[in-house]
């Protein structure tokens, strides 16, 4: 048996595990569900397109104050308590939202809650969970981890829709929230454990090897890893939580505009796996220039307005296959060139790079279409810092 073949025959019940804590966290949750109430709650409370999907920027503020406590705590705690009680606050508190919204600042404090206690089960404690048990298939076990949120995207939206056409809105909040609970918390229940003795003792020799923080932030690599994925993530980030607004505003109905947005998702599958795959073969800075630079496509065809379902569609799968990649890549980099000894805190920090500037982006489109009536003018912007971002990746060197 191989040392590949080893690794991963005893480490896939984590994979599992990560990927169905991954599709069913914070992140997924706020992301892959907003863009479906957008117009409901717009009509509801007479708020702007801006107003309601700023919600996940007032959320991103609780990921950015929370996600370095949760970075130490990674340092110094074992995983599975951290996780579980997590899970079931971000659960909790996500179901709540629907029926406890009579205001904008009930919608955002509801949501700044919500983000805090679930930064727990951020795909940074998955990661680490999965540098846990592999080395050798470190690529390719995070990108059949992260899959988890394709999943999610492919699944929320239709989901969404399907509870909002039946129930409304407010229970959309609430059926949504029902998904950690039932899904995610029974499984790290059960597999989510420290690794044999053997595995574990691999990777504490690697752990051992690894710069801090302080030392990191004084060279370049860590600020080009942070800025370049921070452009990426911004126009990725954006796209994805418009693109049911961007349908029906092209008069798809909902439960259209739904699936087109839902196929972002087993693009976002096809991006972690294939990438995943390459990352433990061929140059990283490579590979994420080729995958930071593909959404500008996307980008040029949605700002003229296409509205043929099979451009449409070409367009979305490509935004999901680069969204699927670039957090991978994240987690990667910082793996491969800062070490495991403080990798809780270095990616902690680039994570808030990240998540940053995809919380920020859907408030920021929102905005521009209130202002413009369109999204042209925000997504010829985005393919400018896609370029920037997939040269700037280009200078990290080996």
């Amino acid at each position: 048996m191989t040392a590949e073949t080893s690794e991963m025959r005893r480490g896939w019940p984590m994979v599992l595990t990560a990927s169905v804590g991954v599709g069913t966290g914070r992140t997924a949750l706020f992301i892959y569900s907003t863009g479906v109430v957008t117009k409901s709650l717009q009509e509801e409370f007479g708020w702007g397109r801006g107003d309601v999907q700023s919600m996940i920027a007032v959320a991103t503020v609780g990921v950015l104050l929370a996600s370095p406590i949760v970075g130490q705590l990674m340092n110094r705690l074992r995983l599975r308590p951290l996780i579980m009680v997590s899970t079931v606050a971000i659960g909790l508190t996500f179901a709540l939202i629907g029926p406890l919204t009579n205001s904008l600042w009930t919608f955002y404090g509801l949501a700044f809650v919500c983000s805090v206690v679930g930064s727990g089960t951020l795909p940074v404690t998955w990661s680490r969970a999965i540098f846990d048990w592999f080395s050798v298939q470190r690529g390719l076990a995070l990108g059949l981890a992260l899959m988890g949120s394709g999943l999610a995207s492919f699944f929320m939206p239709s989901y969404a829709a399907w509870l909002l056409t039946n129930f409304g809105w407010r229970d959309v909040y609430i059926g949504i929230g029902l998904l950690p609970l039932v899904l995610s918390l029974p499984l790290s229940y059960f597999f989510l454990k420290p690794p044999p003795d053997k595995i574990a003792a691999a990777v504490k020799r690697e752990a051992q090897s690894g710069i801090m923080l302080r030392e990191a932030v004084r060279g370049y690599r860590f600020w080009v890893i942070g800025f370049s994925f921070f452009l990426a993530s911004f126009a990725t980030g954006g796209i994805v939580a418009h693109l049911v607004p961007m349908m029906t505003d092209r008069g798809y109905d909902l439960s259209t505009a739904a699936w087109i947005a839902g196929a972002q998702g087993l693009a976002v599958i096809a991006g972690r796996g294939f990438t995943g795959y390459l990352l433990d073969k061929i140059w990283a800075p490579g590979l994420a220039a080729v995958v930071i630079v593909l959404p500008i496509v996307s980008c040029l065809v949605l700002a003229g307005g296409v509205q043929s379902m099979p451009v449409m569609l070409v367009s979305v799968i490509l935004v999901g296959f680069a969204a699927g990649a670039e957090f991978d890549m994240v987690a990667y980099l910082t793996s491969r060139y800062f070490g495991l000894k403080y990798f809780g805190s270095l990616y902690g920090v680039l994570y808030a790079f990240y998540v940053s500037a995809s919380g920020f982006a859907p408030g920021l489109f929102g905005k521009a279409f209130d202002a413009t009536h369109n999204y042209t003018l925000i997504l010829n912007v985005s393919a400018a810092a896609l370029v920037l971002g997939g040269v700037l990746v280009l200078t990290l060197g080996r």
